[in-house]
């Protein structure tokens, strides 16, 4: 199952990207730009299971996930944030492992800063 959301953003630049995605059923989520008139992905999330290593990692919760976020800046370690000019066609894709049970408030959607 693969859920699409379209819209547009104006003269920013992106530092943090997190996309909202549902457990268990997430596969992955994807944020997308037409920059420069190429289709570009800025952002591919897959969500990472716990195993329940809470000794060595506290948020290691068995049975839970977590969906790391897309991180810009000039830290090391981080590319440079990404400039998106007036009006640069966005885009979210979003695809589901369980589609034989109905969840209700599916979205595509993201927070971004």
């Amino acid at each position: 199952h693969e859920i699409r959301f379209n819209w547009t953003i104006s003269n920013t630049r992106l530092v943090y990207a997190g996309g909202h995605c549902h457990a268990p059923s997430c596969k992955f989520i994807q944020l997308w730009a037409t920059l420069n008139g190429t289709d570009t992905m800025l952002c591919h999330q897959l969500p990472l299971y716990g195993t329940g290593d809470v000794v060595n990692d506290k948020y290691d919760e068995s049975g839970y996930l977590a969906l790391p976020p897309c991180l810009w800046g000039k830290d090391e370690g981080l590319i440079p944030g990404i400039w998106l000019p007036a009006n640069t066609p966005v885009w979210s894709i979003k695809q589901n492992v369980n589609t034989h049970m109905g969840h209700f408030g599916e979205m595509a959607s993201w927070q971004m800063r």
